[in-house]
């Protein structure tokens, strides 16, 4: 086939300027691969006091960072599209006598009353602030997700789970009771306007959810089973098409192996090998086995899991990513990710691509960005998921957040102010551009995690081309992209997230035909016919 080079940038309109290495990239938009569904971040924890008690000025500010498509004038996006938004289904601890979850932000509410005995559709009023934020900005699909059932069906009345117990934190008479719940509070989201796509119910089943650090709880396989059964059954009788999500993994390997390591872990050694939680997609979706689950209406082809732990080296993340891809491929299932942060116990010496000097307390850098930059691309890449997520859409100072909230005296109930982190927009420089739809195409010349990286996409009618490049060097590169011939007219445009720079327009000269990939950046470029 006959290719075309296309576009170049004069990034800082110099008449020459010399590069590390010239990249020969070619995308071949004939080849084609995954299908994107979409990308997304949730409310938890602080979405709730924001959406209920910061000023329209602040919150309406990270209403659009997160939601909007729109480009300025200038140039310039005002957000970053996010196509889906995630929304915790709370357990009731916020409002529970003596509640001692800590930090306060993570004690939730829920839409029963306080008795459990019904609803009150009023709860929840500042998460349902971004909810209606989200549908005003376009966002296509909406996620509702638990980390625990509400405090009134738990064993110990508390919305963490018990000590020196991985059963799940649910009364045995209480698992269609809470699918129920969550079934009635997304058919009450259709009809006021918000139609449900997905709802996760089981949140990270490996991990420990003994203390009062957050709402969770741990599962066997047998009781994930008959919760899924049971929110299968709830839909259908509610005559909803929301589609369950299914999986939420702490680590990719648990969805291929024994853990971690693939060692023992020490705390399920007294619990049947076939009740753990781990070889997740054989266990649920081979047919052969007594807990699939694939068959259920409601249950699409795919499962969900977190890019947690797996990325503090290249090679390892590589690994892991495509060992999930293989395994998945066996069973004819797809792969969403759907959450992700820097976790604080992280240090530079740990992870590649982070310098001596970087602080373990500074997750919302350029170079946790590029960390995250990178993840993304391997998911896509190695790992063929369809989605990507991130975890927490605001927080409080920013911890692994997308924006930063920054309450008055130290209470969220006062209001405050937002700031946006440098992972927002570096997680832009993919959602704002690759929609719902748009497919995988692929991309060689440029696939090297420690230096540059890059990833297309291409639109569903064909007319739109999305390159996205992962700079993680401190050497400026230089790229040719070619392209079938049709795309020959194309208008270029470019934009780039680095540590002076927030997705800004970058102004592009046809006539360099190259375009120059900045250090420590990342760096997308646009095709339009």
């Amino acid at each position: 086939m006959v290719r075309t080079i296309l576009g170049t940038s004069a990034f800082f309109m110099s008449a020459a300027f010399v590069c590390a290495a010239e990249l020969d990239v070619k995308i071949d938009t004939d080849k084609k691969y995954q299908t994107i569904d979409n990308f997304a971040a949730a409310d938890a924890w602080s979405g709730n006091f924001v959406g209920q008690f910061f000023e329209e000025s602040q919150k309406g500010q990270i209403a659009k960072w997160l939601f909007s498509q729109k480009i300025g004038a200038d140039g310039n996006p005002e957000g970053i599209g996010l196509s889906m938004w995630r929304f915790n289904i709370g357990g009731g601890s916020l409002e529970q006598d003596g509640a001692n979850i800590v930090p306060y932000q993570r004690r939730a509410e829920s839409f029963l009353t306080k008795d459990g005995q019904n609803y009150d559709w009023g709860k929840c009023a500042g998460q349902m602030y971004f909810v209606r934020k989200a549908k005003e900005y376009g966002v296509e699909k909406l996620l509702l997700f638990s980390n625990t059932p509400p405090v009134q069906y738990t064993i110990n009345g508390e919305g963490y789970g018990q000590k020196n117990n991985n059963r799940a934190n649910l009364k045995p008479d209480c698992y269609g009771k809470f699918a129920d719940y969550m079934a009635t509070v997304a058919k009450k989201f259709g009809e006021m306007g918000y139609k449900v796509d997905y709802i996760s119910p089981i949140n990270e089943p490996q991990v420990n959810w003994d203390s009062n650090r957050q709402e969770g709880s741990p599962w066997y396989c047998s009781e994930m089973k008959k919760l899924i059964v049971e929110l299968d059954r709830a839909l259908s009788e509610k005559n909803l098409d929301t589609l369950i999500c299914f999986g939420e993994t702490a680590n990719p390997k648990f969805n291929y192996m024994e853990s971690s390591t693939n060692k023992p872990v020490p705390r399920w050694e007294k619990d049947p090998a076939e009740e753990r939680p781990n070889y997740i997609i054989k266990k649920f979706f081979d047919p052969e086995s007594k807990f699939y689950i694939g068959g259920l209406k409601h249950m699409p082809k795919f499962f969900v899991g977190h890019s947690y732990h797996a990325h503090l080296q290249n090679g390892e993340m590589i690994d892991a990513h495509r060992s999930l891809a293989k395994e998945a491929e066996k069973y004819g299932i797809g792969y969403h990710q759907s959450e992700w942060c820097l976790l604080p116990h992280y240090r530079a010496k740990q992870m590649f691509g982070f310098t001596p000097d970087w602080y373990s307390d500074n997750r919302t850098d350029i170079q946790s960005a590029l960390l995250m930059a990178r993840i993304i691309y391997s998911d896509f890449v190695n790992a063929n998921a369809m989605a990507w997520g991130y975890w927490k859409g605001m927080e409080i100072k920013g911890d692994f957040a997308l924006t930063g909230v920054y309450p008055h005296d130290g209470r969220l109930e006062n209001g405050g102010v937002a700031r946006a982190n440098k992972l927002l927009w570096a997680l832009g420089n993919f959602s704002l551009f690759v929609r719902p739809e748009y497919k995988r195409v692929d991309l060689s010349g440029a696939s090297d995690l420690d230096t540059v990286a890059g990833v297309a996409f291409i639109s569903p009618d064909g007319k739109r081309v999305v390159a996205v490049f992962v700079n993680s060097s401190f050497e400026k590169s230089g790229a040719k992209i070619a392209l079938p011939d049709k795309y020959k007219g194309a208008k270029a445009r470019a934009f780039r997230t680095d540590a002076n720079m927030n997705l800004g327009n970058l102004q592009v000269d046809e006539g360099e035909r190259k375009f120059r990939i900045a250090p420590r950046s990342i760096t997308t470029i646009v095709f339009d016919l």
